[in-house]
């Protein structure tokens, strides 16, 4: 293991880039279900559609990171908030219910075209 400073954040960056390709995944099935599900999506369904049922947390960390917005000050991109959380059920996190926001929409929208 290499723990020079520029190891960690060549590290850090691969980490990010991977977990933001993922993110792109779990929004390609959360915009159509939530036309079907206006009140949200649960972490539990969204994970059965994915086929990630043994890794609800890690559904739920994604949707989470994607609660936030990234701005990367070095070539000045980033994006928005992509989901927010409209329940959140402290003694169960699986029930806890998110939707695409519309910079999440345009964000996918954005990421599909370029995929092209």
């Amino acid at each position: 293991m290499d723990p020079s400073p520029t190891s960690i954040v060549e590290k850090t960056i691969a980490h990010d880039a991977q977990a933001e390709e993922e993110l792109v995944v779990v929004l390609r099935e959360l915009v159509p279900l939530s036309v079907e599900r206006p009140g949200g999506v649960s972490v539990e369904e969204l994970a059965r559609k994915l086929g990630r049922d043994d890794d609800r947390h890690g559904v739920r960390e994604l949707l989470e990171r994607g609660r936030s917005a990234i701005e990367d000050t070095s070539d000045r991109s980033g994006r928005f908030a992509v989901v927010e959380r409209v329940h959140d059920d402290i003694s169960a996190f699986w029930r806890a219910r998110y939707i695409p926001t519309s910079f999440g929409r345009i964000y996918l929208k954005s990421v599909s075209e370029d995929q092209s």
